[in-house]
């Protein structure tokens, strides 16, 4: 399986858009560590974070309740 069919939103546990912790569950850390990241990346690249994060938000298929 590639890397990106592992991630997935995980809009149960996301605070926006569950960007985020889907990302953290497809790495298998804790969800802290990449919302850090993020926050870190948005104050020091705004505009690409922020470009990423809406297509990611856009593209990224939900996580299946009953499969995962």
């Amino acid at each position: 399986m590639s890397l990106l069919h592992r991630f997935r939103k995980d809009t149960t546990n996301g605070l926006v858009a569950g960007i985020c912790a889907g990302i953290a569950r497809g790495l298998n850390v804790e969800r802290k560590w990449v919302r850090i990241a993020a926050l870190v990346s948005l104050l020091l690249f705004s505009v690409p974070t922020l470009i990423i994060y809406v297509i990611l938000a856009v593209t990224l298929p939900p996580k299946n309740r009953w499969l995962d």
